[in-house]
């Protein structure tokens, strides 16, 4: 969907209130994601929109206006429109000192996604390494993306450049988790280092969940074994879904489809907040439940799979 029509559909969704937007029963449960929030600027993120530790708790509160904020169990067991679960990706360091500190004090339970590899700052996600390039002005703005294969073309750039990418620290520490499971809070597995699962083979998707799944069971024994896509979940297949059951790899999983269902079991879309477009959490909200009805139409409100 192009920008101009996705603006038209949330302009005239924030025209009706939201009682009458999600109005009815069939409707999966709100499940926003996030991945930071700060009040400093960030030279390795420039893909989604940073909220600011004040925004963040003004989006929270919001959102537990309309909302039950319940536990990963409680989304599996009985799912409901009326029920949310927060979640944050990528295991940034902002999500030990600003964001769980604000959802202690308002008693929110929520799931941290990690990728072992980034754990104290061993390595940094190829995407981060493109946006300190572009910071320097060492790659023009809106130029090539990178994938993770491509990920030596920008290490030789950084070279060139004089650019040292382990001078930046991203990531919370090992410590740090540990201090957000002991705090109650959920730690669930978001693949290896980041890839573009699409680009890579069953066989390889599979490792990456398998491999980092292995690394939080083994460091935080989790009750539910959590995983959510990098990016996305788009061609992810059936029979994936069903090895990880059938292996004993996940409990629950997620994607990034926005307000949808799914074929694949126990496999959740999530709801992206930090779009480009910088809307603030009301207009996401109201985005999502009238290009829900809009899809219902056309019967196209699940994800199929192959």
């Amino acid at each position: 969907m192009n920008r101009r029509v996705r603006n038209n559909i949330a302009y005239i969704g924030n025209l009706f209130p939201l009682s009458v937007l999600n109005a009815g029963k069939n409707f999966p449960p709100f499940l926003p994601f996030y991945h930071v929030a700060s009040d400093e600027s960030i030279d390795y993120i420039n893909s989604y929109n940073i909220r600011s530790s004040k925004e963040f708790e003004s989006e929270l509160d919001y959102l537990l206006t309309h909302y039950d904020a319940v536990d990963l169990t409680e989304i599996i067991e009985n799912p409901s429109k009326q029920k949310m679960h927060l979640s944050f990706d990528d295991g940034l360091k902002e999500c030990s000192n600003i964001i769980a500190p604000i959802l202690m004090r308002k008693g929110v339970p929520a799931t941290f996604f990690v990728s072992p590899d980034f754990v104290d700052n061993q390595s940094i996600f190829h995407r981060f390494k493109r946006a300190i390039l572009e910071a320097n002005a060492c790659i023009k703005p809106g130029g090539k993306r990178f994938a993770i294969q491509e990920v030596d073309e920008l290490d030789q750039l950084a070279k060139q450049n004089s650019i040292d990418f382990s001078a930046y620290k991203p990531y919370m520490s090992l410590a740090e988790i540990e201090e957000l499971h002991k705090s109650g809070f959920t730690i669930g597995a978001h693949s290896m280092n980041h890839p573009e699962m699409w680009t890579l083979s069953e066989e390889l998707q599979f490792q990456q969940i398998k491999q980092s799944m292995q690394w939080v069971n083994e460091k935080f024994n989790p009750q539910l074994k959590a995983f959510s896509f990098p990016f996305t979940d788009d061609q992810v297949s059936l029979s994936l879904f069903s090895r990880l059951q059938t292996e004993n790899i996940t409990d629950v999983t997620f994607g990034t489809a926005g307000l949808k269902f799914d074929v694949a079991p126990n496999h959740f879309q999530r709801i992206p907040v930090e779009l480009a477009q910088k809307w603030a959490i009301k207009k996401v909200v109201h985005f999502e439940y009238f290009y829900f009805k809009i899809r219902n139409l056309f019967s196209a409100n699940t994800v199929k799979r192959q």
